[in-house]
C-alpha cells in the first residue's frame, strides 16, 4: 500500500515538473516569435512605385540572426535588356546569366563588389557567378552599350523588391531597431538612397512609408533595329 502511494506521489511530482517546463517553453516561444515590416513607396500623387530595392538592416548589427542559406537567382537577357533591371540578393548567392535573346551578349562588371566578365555567348554557356561581397554591382554588355543592369548585394537576410502596389512585406524579423533602405538606379532624389529607422516589437507588425517626389529617370534606350544575330559574329 505504501509503495503504491509513493508511486502516486512521484507521478504527481513528475506532472508538476512537466507542466512547469511546458509553461517555460511556451513563454520562450512567445517572446521569440518574429514580426513583420510592411515597406511602402509612393509618388507625390499617392501611387505605388514598383521595382525598388527594399533592405532592412539591424541597427548596430544587434543580435545574431541566422543568415539564409546561399541561394540561386537569375538575371536574364531579353529584348536587349537585363531582366530584371534590378536584382537584390544576399551575399553568397549564385546568379545565373542566361541569354534568352537571338543575339550574343558579353556580360561584364567593373564594380569593386564583383568584377567579372562572361565571354561572348548565347543560351546558358557559363556557370553561375557567386556574389560574395556586399555592394552595388553595375552590369553591362560589351556588344550593346545600352544594356545596363544592377545587382544590389546585401548582408541582410531581409530584402526584396516593391510590387505593383509599391509595397513589400518583410517577414520573420526579431524585435529591435532597423534601418530600412530604399534604392533604385534611376531614383532622382537627394540623397540617392532613401532610409529611415524603425523599431519592431516582438510579435508585432511595423510599417515604413516613403514618398518619392521626382519621377524615376528614363531607362536607357533599347536598340530596336539592326541588332546582330548569332551568325553575324
Amino acid at each position: 500500500m505504501q509503495g503504491a502511494r509513493a508511486v502516486v506521489r512521484r507521478g504527481a511530482a513528475l506532472r508538476r515538473v512537466t507542466a512547469g517546463v511546458t509553461a517555460v517553453t511556451f513563454l520562450g516561444l512567445t517572446v521569440l516569435r518574429a514580426a513583420t515590416l510592411d515597406v511602402g513607396v509612393q509618388d507625390a500623387r499617392g501611387r505605388g512605385i514598383s521595382g525598388l530595392a527594399v533592405i532592412a538592416e539591424r541597427v548596430g548589427g544587434a543580435g545574431a540572426e541566422a543568415p539564409r542559406a546561399p541561394g540561386r537567382a537569375v538575371m536574364d537577357q531579353r529584348n536587349l535588356q537585363f531582366s530584371p533591371e534590378l536584382l537584390v540578393v544576399q551575399t553568397g548567392t549564385a546568379v545565373d546569366f542566361p541569354n534568352s535573346d537571338q543575339t550574343r551578349h558579353q556580360v561584364y562588371s567593373f564594380s569593386p563588389a564583383k568584377p567579372f566578365q562572361l565571354a561572348l555567348y548565347a543560351g546558358r554557356a557559363h556557370p553561375p557567378v557567386v556574389f560574395n561581397r556586399a555592394g552595388i554591382v553595375t552590369l553591362g554588355c560589351n556588344i550593346h552599350d545600352q544594356m545596363i543592369g544592377y545587382i544590389y548585394v546585401t548582408d541582410s537576410p531581409w530584402f526584396g523588391l516593391t510590387g505593383h502596389d509599391g509595397h513589400f512585406l518583410l517577414r520573420d524579423l526579431p524585435a529591435g531597431d532597423y534601418t530600412v533602405r530604399v534604392w533604385h538606379p534611376r531614383l532622382d532624389e537627394v540623397p540617392k538612397e532613401l532610409s529611415t529607422r524603425v523599431s519592431v516589437a516582438a510579435d508585432g507588425a511595423a510599417t515604413a512609408n516613403f514618398i518619392v517626389h521626382r519621377a524615376l529617370r528614363p531607362a536607357p534606350g533599347v536598340q530596336a533595329q539592326g541588332a546582330k544575330k548569332w551568325e553575324d559574329y
